[in-house]
């Protein structure tokens, strides 16, 4: 019975370990994780003001079919 309990509390130890570990990662990986939403943002609205820029020049082609 005793071994069974050591080994039960040596993987609950492992168990607690591991949790801490994965705590911490998450943690330093926040602040990637936001300035990499911030850039998304940004490169959307790029892309929107590009989007709009050519529109304007595709319109100011003028349409030569006959």
């Amino acid at each position: 019975m005793d071994k069974e309990i050591n080994l039960l509390e040596t993987k609950l130890n492992l168990l607690v370990n591991k949790i801490e570990s994965l705590k911490k990662e998450n943690l330093e990986m926040k602040p990637s994780l936001h300035r990499a939403q911030e850039e998304v943002v940004s490169l959307k609205a790029k892309i929107n003001e590009a989007t709009m820029k050519i529109e304007n020049l595709l319109a100011q082609i003028p349409d030569t079919t006959i």
